[in-house]
């Protein structure tokens, strides 16, 4: 018999992961990840800087998640509308 896990609570959590791809080095983030905050999911992204005095640190934005385009659906197919077979 299998024991169940309980269910990982991610209110008020957050994870980063390093980016694999980055159009421009220069200005794409470092960390891209998200952020549970009181049950609102948000886009994090982290950027390593350095201070003024040389110190490395990570900046972080925070950004509302970009909605994914809802699939549009196919247009219906009309099978017989060539069909000039007479039966």
């Amino acid at each position: 018999m299998k024991s169940e896990r309980p269910k990982f609570d991610n209110l008020n959590t957050g994870v980063l992961f390093k980016a694999t791809f980055k159009r421009d080095p220069e200005k794409s983030p470092d960390y891209i990840g998200t952020l549970n905050v009181e049950g609102k999911v948000w886009t994090i992204f982290g950027r390593m800087r350095k201070s003024q005095d040389g110190k490395p640190f990570m900046g972080l934005s925070v950004a509302v998640p970009k909605e994914k385009p809802e699939p549009k659906p196919a247009p219906p197919v009309d099978d017989f509308a060539d069909d000039d077979l007479n039966f």
